[in-house]
């Protein structure tokens, strides 16, 4: 495999297409100078850092591809060479810095995913100015190296009809507060684009305000954008008229007090009385705004088709959220803790995500008062204060709950819920020590309970009949789980983790219809090896994670493991030493046998693994894999006849 490139290179003469996408290239042999034939390379996603200048030998090659290659850190010089050249992609190279002098000599460039400007006169902005057949998309970084709109306008960006996507970006500068805002502005208005523009993103624009072609309605065709880390700006842009905007995301303007008039309306337009201002936006996001204290909504008919609407890390936004918001169906509200009224007037709402103390006792408020008859969803966190939660007060339509850091949350189990399907509890409940809840929500089908400290048994007296899958993890005081296995005879998936005291036995009752279990850090489940044949008669996946006071040597026991057993995972258990193949002989089902960061296991004691197998993955276990794939004679002979065996990734034949 090293040698390959070499060998197709010193060959195969008259090739046409090459691709080495994905391989581990890290270096391109100088004979790809002599493949003159070439028309098409595609070097994505390899490791090389430079390209030989050989390369501007391939004066046939129209596209050249180089995606993905995270350790380029410059094109050649002799890239003005490839006349021909109509596709480069250099989309995600984040170590390119600038571009090699000459770009403007590739005048048959159609597709140019990315330019990063320069400070020389041989690689800034201007170069792009002649290459007038551009198309598709277009991203430009470096802009804090342009100097003037002069310089901006010879980009002649306004000509190039043929893009539809385009980027601008600044790179953060340690004199960005000292540059002047109205150049800034000048130059972003000499970039300005052909009004065929679809997408639109700004990032890291460094004046005070925006040039007036943001937003104007002769964008007819703009349906996204995204204005991220403008951090200078005091004011957003007038975007209300864009007559396509469906998609819109601001984030990172971090001087920006006020969202007014200006958002949805130019100064002075009489066209906003004919259009609502966001006619057909369809989802909105603000995040990480720490300035922005009011939101006015001015206008009452804006925002007819918004669907999702997500504020995120805005700490002083204070007052109301737009009120008539007809056809919104998500509400994300995070790390908003001056927010106290955040449920709008929105009849088809289905999803609502809430976080913060004052914001969660409001929506449950909400809740109990108005009726969300289309709520699916319902996730609530970071609340301190005590909640009271009828259960009575859910909408009838919620299929899902979560609960998250709400440990004063207490509910009232006034009543039966039959709609929801999935219960997510983390970090809550502190006042509940037997979590008896469950009897509240009888057609449950995915129950998740984690980091609930104080939790001590789970008990049901009702039917779970539709119960399917429980996650416990990290309940360090959780006992008994045992009236489960009577209620939820269909369970089928059991994941347990970092639960040390937890037990599952219940004499004389075997668990048929569970297949999948999970058991991470639980001593006790593993020191009473409560997964043996008689308890769980059908278990098909087994996985065993973790250390134990007890420090196991051997594993597994004779007799421990269900012959139903399909597929066997042993994972980070540090003080085992030998695998038993006694204790794996009667799995006559057994296909998959993973081992998993065991450091210390190095021996297979008895005959061999079951003749059923048809692959074994040993990853991190170093003693055991150097005997791998050594064939260690005293070891071969008793995996051999496995048809797939894999050490850290590598095939052993």
């Amino acid at each position: 495999m090293e040698n390959a490139p070499f060998m197709l290179l010193s060959q195969l003469k008259y090739l046409r297409a090459l691709s080495f996408n994905s391989f581990p290239l890290e270096s391109v042999p100088d004979s790809i100078g002599e493949l003159i034939h070439l028309r098409y390379l595609d070097l994505s996603e390899t490791y090389i850092v430079t390209l030989p200048e050989s390369l501007g030998n391939l004066y046939n090659l129209q596209t050249l591809k180089l995606y993905r290659c995270r350790n380029l850190k410059m094109l050649p010089v002799c890239m003005k060479d490839l006349v021909n050249l109509r596709h480069l992609d250099i989309r995600v190279t984040q170590s390119l810095h600038e571009m090699p002098k000459g770009m403007s000599q590739l005048k048959n460039l159609q597709f140019l995913s990315d330019y990063v400007v320069g400070k020389r006169e041989e690689n800034k902005i201007t170069e792009l100015g002649v290459l007038a057949d551009l198309q598709q998309s277009i991203s430009i970084a470096g802009l804090e190296n342009v100097v003037n709109s002069s310089e901006a306008s010879m980009a002649r960006m306004f000509d190039k009809d043929g893009i539809c996507s385009l980027e601008l970006s600044w790179s953060p500068d340690e004199d960005e507060n000292e540059v002047d805002s109205q150049i800034e502005r000048d130059i972003l208005n000499e970039l300005q684009p052909h009004c065929n523009l679809k997408k639109l993103e700004i990032e890291g624009y460094r004046g005070t305000t925006f040039p007036d072609w943001l937003g104007h309605s002769s964008y007819h065709n703009i349906t996204r954008v995204k204005l991220d880390g403008c951090r200078n700006c005091c004011m957003l842009p007038s975007l209300g008229q864009l007559p396509s905007l469906k998609h819109l995301e601001i984030g990172f303007f971090e001087s920006l007090g006020i969202v007014g008039a200006e958002f949805y309306f130019y100064e002075n337009d009489e066209s906003c009385v004919e259009t609502p201002p966001f006619q057909k936006l369809e989802t909105l996001l603000f995040k990480s705004m720490p300035c922005w204290k009011e939101w006015r909504s001015l206008v009452f008919n804006a925002f007819p088709r918004l669907r999702e609407l997500t504020i995120w890390k805005c700490p002083s936004l204070r007052g109301d959220l737009p009120i008539h918001l007809s056809s919104l169906q998500s509400l994300k509200i995070e790390k908003c803790d001056e927010l106290s009224c955040c449920v709008p007037r929105a009849p088809a709402i289905t999803t609502l995500s809430i976080s913060g103390k004052h914001l969660v006792g409001s929506v449950v408020e909400a809740i109990t008062n108005t009726q969300l008859t289309c709520l699916t969803s319902l996730r609530i966190s970071d609340c301190s204060s005590h909640i009271w939660f009828p259960v009575s007060a859910i909408p009838p339509s919620l299929q899902e709950l979560w609960i998250r850091d709400c440990r004063k949350l207490e509910f009232e189990m006034d009543g039966q819920h039959h709609s929801l399907q999935e219960l997510y509890i983390r970090s809550s409940c502190d006042s509940l020590a037997s979590f008896s809840l469950l009897d509240s929500f009888p057609n449950l089908v995915r129950i998740h309970i984690n980091y609930c400290g104080n939790m001590e048994s789970i008990v049901v007296s009702r039917s779970l009949s539709c119960l399917r899958y429980l996650w416990i993890n990290h309940c360090g005081s959780m006992k008994s789980v045992s009236t489960i296995w009577m209620a939820a005879p269909q369970l089928e998936h059991l994941e347990l983790v970092g639960c040390p005291e937890i037990d599952l036995s219940a004499p004389g009752v075997p668990h048929r219809s569970l297949r999948y279990l999970g058991i991470s850090y639980c001593e006790k489940l593993v020191s009473t090896a409560v997964f043996m044949n008689s308890q769980f008669q059908g278990l098909i996946h087994l996985s065993i994670e973790g250390e134990y006071k007890e420090s196991v040597k051997c594993l597994p026991k004779e007799g421990w493991l269900p012959a139903s057993l399909e597929s066997l995972e042993l994972k980070r258990i540090k003080s085992v030493e030998t695998l038993e193949c006694k204790g794996l002989a009667h799995l006559t089902s057994l296909q998959h046998l993973t081992i998993n960061e065991c450091p210390k296991l190095e021996n297979m004691e008895g005959e061999k693994l079951p003749a059923s197998l048809t692959q074994l993955n040993i990853w991190g276990s170093p003693l055991l894999g150097k005997r791998c794939e050594m064939k260690d004679p005293q070891l071969w002979p008793k995996i051999s006849h496995i048809p797939a065996i894999q050490v850290d990734g590598r095939w052993i034949w």
